[in-house]
């Protein structure tokens, strides 16, 4: 591979994909087994902005219940270009329900808060998820030990002694 094909490769690797109908097909194998998701937009592109919500929506519909979700405003080092202020990013992850961070991949401005936030939300569903697994666990065998007692004849608290002639 000649070095100008990996320069035209990563070209096209890094641009917004939202709009493109040939991501829409592959994307929805992605959310399977989804534990979290960064939802990202250009800051300084008020179209990649608008297929947020479609994306999104599409999270909501192929992603497992309860994937840990963060909007992402990317390209904040190139203030001049912007087209979608900062309060629009608040609000529609306000309405999402997201948390959001503003960052540059370029600057590496909040890449490790973002990375670091989105672990911490999914080990915080795991262990929520983990708790009422042992909970629900426990009052299965809370259960069984009940429904054990009860179907013994009155009297047979303890199991009767039996003589071993071995």
């Amino acid at each position: 591979m000649v070095p100008t094909d990996v320069a035209t490769y990563e070209l096209q690797a890094s641009r917004d994909t939202a709009g493109q109908e040939r991501y829409q097909t592959i994307t929805k194998q992605y959310y399977r087994r989804a534990q979290g998701i960064f939802l990202v937009y250009d800051i300084s592109s008020e179209r990649s902005y608008q297929h947020i919500m479609k994306w999104a929506s599409d999270v909501d519909e192929y992603a497992p219940e309860g994937v840990q979700k963060i909007l992402i405003g990317n390209k904040a080092d190139e203030e001049e270009k912007r087209q979608v202020g900062r309060e629009q990013g608040l609000q529609l992850a306000k309405e999402y329900g997201m948390d959001f961070y503003e960052t540059s991949a370029c600057t590496n401005l909040n890449i490790k808060e973002s990375f670091t936030r989105l672990t911490e939300l999914v080990l915080q569903a795991h262990k929520k998820e983990l708790d009422g697994l042992r909970a629900y666990t426990a009052d299965e065998l809370n259960l069984v030990e009940l429904e054990e007692e009860a179907s013994k004849p009155e009297g047979t608290e303890h199991p009767p002694k039996t003589s071993c002639w071995c």
